[in-house]
């Protein structure tokens, strides 16, 4: 409604509702490693993290593009006040890249950037590294055959096949890759901290380490089979930089 003396009152009415501002909201402990998403995991510079809250970006988004750009659609991270590589973003979760400049050994917070408005920062602590497994929800390890075909119940492990698992979380490789870039095929990123992968606690030895070739945070390790062993499901983990990953299952058989 509008009035002034002398002239007729008049009204007018504009469909429509007043949108609460969204603030953004890290969840409590909600940056986690992307394949041992466990509070208290660890975590390295170069690690895939996902990051939980609320109202973190408008819409779900996943860029296209390498190198992963630091901001998509308004929304971007801060790690340590370092821009962080962005693989998806969306209203509850986003997952990014840690920074590979960020020193370890040290605490750094996490802000997210939602169209201007800030979250509470969040502190995590880099280690030199902390690897993590990736798995199926069964528990078994995530690996291929060389061929590239997957490693199942169905179709096991032989005794002396070279074999590939996956792994995030290795840290700093000889040869530093920049944050949100595609690894190099030529040379290879192997890791700087050499890891060590066992079989039900034996040593087995490994033919490489390190950052897979075209894509982007994500590791590999690459060994062969013990010819000596029987068939059955082992216990493989990998420690590195005086920690141990999460325990997976191989399967074996001749």
């Amino acid at each position: 409604m509008a009035a002034a003396p002398g002239y007729t009152t008049g009204t007018t009415q504009t469909p429509g509702q007043v949108a609460p501002d969204a603030v953004p909201v890290l969840a409590p402990n909600g940056t986690l490693d992307v394949f041992n998403p466990q509070v208290g995991a660890g975590l390295a510079p170069g690690n895939i993290v996902q990051i939980y809250g609320s109202g973190l970006a408008g819409s779900a988004t996943a860029p296209a593009i390498l190198p992963l750009p630091t901001g998509v659609n308004g929304t971007s991270v801060t790690i340590g006040g370092l821009p962080a590589p962005l693989y998806y973003v969306s209203p509850g979760q986003i997952n990014a890249q840690v920074p590979f400049e960020l020193p370890a050994g040290n605490q750094y917070q996490v802000v997210v950037n939602a169209n201007g408005a800030l979250t509470t920062p969040q502190p995590i602590q880099l280690t030199q590294a902390d690897p993590a497994i990736l798995q199926f929800k069964s528990g078994a390890v995530v690996a291929q055959h060389h061929d590239g075909t997957l490693i199942q119940d169905s179709s096991p492990a032989a005794p002396g096949e070279f074999v590939t698992i996956y792994l995030s979380g290795m840290g700093a490789t000889n040869g530093p890759v920049p944050s949100g870039a595609a690894s190099p095929g030529s040379p290879l990123a192997s890791v700087a901290d050499t890891a060590t992968l066992t079989l039900n606690g034996a040593q087995v030895p490994v033919l490489f380490q390190g950052l897979t070739p075209t894509l982007v945070g994500l590791y590999q390790i690459d060994f062969q089979v013990p010819r000596t062993l029987a068939n059955g499901n082992y216990t493989l983990s990998i420690a590195q930089s005086g920690t141990v990953s999460n325990n997976t299952a191989l399967p074996v058989k001749n």
